[in-house]
């Protein structure tokens, strides 16, 4: 638990130091190798518009992001943050906030719900922090569209 805290802890202070990094991360793509397997990242976001009685409707963004390869994913893999960027807007989800549910071994879907002052006519980046062993690594998906749901 406190190592979760830790790394979430470096995640924050690594989004608020350096441009530098900050374009380093931003700049890696939807693929990682580990330990010899291609792990690759596919994002789904939306607002969900659907009327409900004596709720106000707010800019609530739902998150599934799935985390995918041919063979099994390492048991040691761990999900620490999510990062999203729309223009110079840059938000950041801990992994306090985090789902993670496992569809198979092959497949794993972290989801959120995260209250967003994005704009759903303008799509997204988004990059997740995950470590295994002492390594973290970020895959992005960039150009990510937001649905919406009614």
């Amino acid at each position: 638990m406190k190592s979760r805290v830790m790394m979430a802890l470096g995640v924050v202070l690594l989004a608020g130091c350096s441009s530098h990094s900050s374009t380093q991360q931003w700049a890696q793509d939807n693929q990682i190798v580990i330990s010899g397997q291609t792990i690759e990242l596919k994002s789904n976001l939306w607002l969900n518009k659907m009327p409900t009685i004596g709720e106000v409707q707010d800019q609530t963004l739902h998150g599934a992001l799935y985390l995918e390869s041919q063979q099994t994913l390492p048991a040691e893999l761990g999900v620490n943050a999510i990062m999203i960027k729309q223009g110079d807007e840059t938000w950041l989800i801990d992994g306090e906030q985090l789902d993670l549910r496992t569809h198979d071994e092959n497949q794993w879907e972290v989801a959120f719900v995260w209250q967003l002052a994005v704009d759903p006519e303008q799509p997204v980046d988004i990059a997740i922090s995950v470590d295994h062993g002492d390594k973290q690594e970020w895959l992005v998906e960039k150009e990510v569209l937001i649905d919406t749901v009614y």
